[in-house]
């Protein structure tokens, strides 16, 4: 199974990928704005490829319930000046996280050949979009548009309707012209899930790799970990680590982290593990 990031071509079946993430955010859930200015930002990102990242993801819509919506002006001009300074400086693929189409295209135009919405391509012209420049895209699932709270979220099937609508969104994605080494699958942990529907889609990850192409693991910090072991504000790096290797167990292939030593030494250890398993 491959992955196709503009010119680099990755075996996901040898080796997982991993993205770093980089928030250029005033309010990140995760950073509160540590590396907002360009500088740290770009200090960051040399921390992120030395530890071990294949991918370097900006972000630069506001994550959470509540937080103040970033502008459509705002956040194209963010993304083209992130993205030219780190195209700039390092020779790694580079993503976008966005839900909007417009700033996915000029975040394309700027070098990003990743296109991460977590919408599930709410916007029309996310998907042409990413055709047109040749991109790659995250298909992700969510029950709700993102920012809406959904604080109870009830599936009479989780695992059926996850990969139901993933299977949806597959299509839509070739549909709109991209092949199949384009498109990464996100079931969506923390998002439209209570923490034990989270836990559960954790280690039913291979069910969602039958659809065929890479999965993303994207459980970095999140909120089922804390509430899964009741840590209150204590950092979860050693919980994100055992969540990064058990999901790679389970059907993880592109591994999305905030600590790229972290997900690179877990999913290597992961993807070891299977191999002696065989």
């Amino acid at each position: 199974m491959f992955l196709q990031l503009g010119d680099r071509r990755f075996d996901v079946t040898e080796r997982p990928v991993v993205v770093g993430v980089l928030n250029r955010t005033r309010d990140s859930f995760f950073d509160r704005g540590a590396y907002y200015e360009l500088d740290r930002l770009l200090a960051r990102a040399e921390q992120l490829v030395a530890d071990g990242a294949d991918v370097l993801e900006v972000g630069v819509r506001p994550g959470g319930v509540g937080v103040a919506e970033v502008s459509p002006a705002e956040e194209r001009d963010l993304a083209a000046e992130t993205l030219a300074a780190l195209r700039a400086r390092f020779d790694v693929p580079l993503a976008v996280d966005t839900t909007r189409a417009t700033v996915a295209q000029v975040a394309f135009a700027e070098g990003a050949v990743l296109g991460n919405d977590m919408s599930g391509f709410l916007d029309p012209g996310y998907l042409p979009a990413a055709a047109a420049a040749g991109a790659a895209v995250v298909a992700t699932h969510i029950r709700k548009p993102p920012g809406i709270p959904d604080p109870d979220p009830v599936y009479a099937d989780l695992l059926g309707e996850v990969c139901g609508r993933l299977a949806e969104l597959l299509h839509a994605a070739e549909e709109a012209g991209l092949d199949r080494e384009h498109i990464v699958v996100d079931p969506g942990i923390d998002l439209g899930k209570s923490w034990q529907q989270s836990l559960q889609l954790l280690v039913r990850l291979d069910d969602v790799a039958t659809l065929g192409v890479p999965v993303l693991l994207a459980v970095s910090n999140k909120i089922f970990l804390r509430r899964t072991l009741g840590l209150g504000d204590a950092p979860l790096d050693v919980a994100t680590a055992a969540a990064c290797a058990l999901g790679t167990m389970r059907g993880g292939s592109v591994v999305r982290v905030h600590d790229a030593r972290i997900g690179r030494q877990a999913a290597d250890f992961a993807y070891a593990l299977r191999t002696a398993r065989s």
